[in-house]
């Protein structure tokens, strides 16, 4: 019969159990709630991690093991080493003295635990090997570190309301999926906590320090020399969901092991080639609803968007110094005259239009320089497609006071609604039978409105992005559109509203492949799979 492990006021005690681990022999069910309370399974150890875990759920609560029949719903079994890995034992039994140390030398058994394991260890004939593995874990050299990162928590920064709260939302999503899959989870958040906590967590380890979007790894000391997170170890990532060049002051620090998290290919490329820095695709997840009820799809289609003027734009631009200004006009028309072109490479063209030959260094500046043209041209595009539909007759809903002062509020079937949060953006996805995705130039990406789009069981309508291409089919999961094509996108969606049928197998099987690929859980997963492979491969 497997013995359970039960919380109890007064069970076995956390140094009993730390000096005679024959206690935890056998099949031991234990808690799923317990292994996250912990921090999860520690995967790197050699052998010995059912007994490594006991320790660490120990230091946390009470607990007896007791034999009783019991089911395995919300239990996970431990098992006792095979053969093969209990020969390794005596490894983590020096990374036990090491975590440790300080508590067995308060009880005054510290020495008694070194000479154990160094016995054992000359019967087996690898006394040297064990000497200089235990040195390395007392002292917590580098490899006490990298043993011991899955046991540590993660580090997560949040509390930017950019952007209606949203890069607040995406922590808190990864950070609440990575909980569920065992991490612990410490945040600091930027709103609510001044920058002097950060001084908190120096010369601590993490198996991860998280950022969206943030400025907190550029915080320098105060000697304006070494940065702050110079200290402050472990992994660092930073999603960034805009282009990278946004960025740039928050990209010239030095870290070796620090990662960008991006949603788009394009992108992942732009951080190694100019900004000589990690970067992995690693796009945004979506939110499934909790209103598991159907709802009545009262909106044919819905656009969760705001409104950007195209002509304001073009007006910041006019006031250019005029060599900027010609090539900020050759910039823009490129992307205009082709929209599957990346910013870069749009950028490229218009250099050697002018002839002109620029080092990376100098590519990045004038790139910085002209970076709201990006957004002009997305602005262009954005008007330019619901002018398309509009003036097809099909009844556009969107969200927001930007529309209400936009030229398109003159379109009577341009149904303006107030502006939405996150959460409240969700429901409007449940109503909506098609919701429209227009990307920021975001050509090999994939954003957090797709997702949600299609987990909420609307067909997502957006334009082209390489990201797509064997992932989603077109017609099949989405419907998606060359910007360049857009006269040809009202027929298409008129078709599907008049085929509910139809437009209800799309959105279905968009649903389906995105809750497959594309939740926090997802990315969470996936996330503990990039940190054991950066590990493996020495980051």
């Amino acid at each position: 019969m497997k013995r359970v492990l039960r919380q109890v006021a007064e069970g076995i005690s956390f140094l009993e159990f730390l000096l005679d681990e024959t206690i935890c022999e056998g099949d031991i069910l234990i808690p799923k709630e317990l292994i996250q309370l912990a921090g999860g399974r520690n995967d790197r150890l050699p052998a010995k991690k059912k007994y490594e875990l006991l320790l660490r759920i120990a230091q946390r609560t009470s607990f007896d093991l007791t034999e009783e029949s019991s089911g395995d719903m919300g239990m996970e079994l431990l098992t006792d080493d095979t053969a093969e890995e209990a020969s390794d034992g005596w490894k983590t039994d020096c990374y036990i003295i090491g975590k440790y140390s300080q508590i067995l030398q308060e009880n005054q058994v510290f020495e008694m635990a070194v000479a154990s394991v160094l016995e054992e260890a000359q019967s087996h004939g690898h006394y040297e090997q064990a000497v200089s593995f235990l040195e390395a874990m007392i002292g917590h050299a580098e490899l006490f570190y990298e043993l011991d990162a899955p046991t540590e928590p993660v580090l997560i920064y949040k509390g930017d309301d950019v952007c209606h709260n949203v890069l607040t939302v995406f922590a808190e999503q990864f950070g609440e999926a990575l909980g569920r899959a065992g991490a612990q989870i410490i945040w600091y958040d930027m709103a609510n906590q001044p920058l002097e906590e950060l001084l908190q967590y120096r010369n601590r380890h993490f198996k991860a320090v998280i950022g969206v979007q943030s400025y907190l790894f550029s915080v320098k000391m105060k000697d304006e020399i070494h940065y702050l997170h110079e200290t402050i170890y472990g992994p660092k990532f930073n999603f960034i969901f805009d282009h990278p060049v946004w960025m740039k002051k928050h990209l010239e620090h030095q870290y070796p092991d620090f990662y960008v998290l991006t949603h788009d290919a394009d992108y992942v490329a732009f951080v190694q080639n100019y900004f000589r820095k990690n970067a992995v695709l690693f796009p945004p997840a979506g939110i499934e609803p909790t209103c598991k009820n159907e709802v009545t799809r009262k909106y044919d289609l819905t656009f969760v968007g705001t409104y950007g003027n195209y002509w304001n734009e073009i007006l910041l631009i006019h006031q250019m110094e005029r060599k900027e200004r010609f090539l900020a006009n050759r910039f823009l028309l490129v992307m205009r005259k082709n929209p599957d072109l990346s910013s870069e490479e749009a950028l490229k063209r218009a250099l050697i239009f002018y002839g002109r030959s620029v080092d990376k260094k100098e590519f990045v500046e004038i790139l910085y320089g002209l970076r709201r043209v990006i957004y002009c041209v997305m602005h262009y595009y954005r008007d330019r497609v619901l002018r398309v539909l509009l003036d097809s007759g099909l009844t556009v809903n969107v969200f927001g006071d930007s529309w209400r002062n936009s030229p398109l509020a003159a379109y009577e079937n341009l149904i303006c609604h107030p502006d939405v949060t996150v959460e409240e953006s969700l429901l409007i996805w449940q109503q909506s039978k098609l919701s429209l995705n227009i990307m920021s130039w975001h050509k090999a990406g994939f954003t957090e409105r797709m997702a949600n789009i299609m987990l909420a069981g609307a067909v997502l309508v957006t334009d082209d992005t390489r990201y797509l291409e064997g992932r989603y089919e077109n017609g099949k999961d989405l419907v998606s559109f060359g910007l360049a094509e857009r006269e040809t996108l009202p027929e298409r969606i008129k078709r599907l509203l008049s085929d509910e049928a139809e437009r209800v197998r799309i959105a279905e099987s968009g649903r389906e492949k995105t809750k497959q690929f594309h939740t926090w859980d997802v990315r969470a997963k996936e996330f503990l799979e990039l940190l054991e492979t950066l590990n493996k491969n020495g980051r």
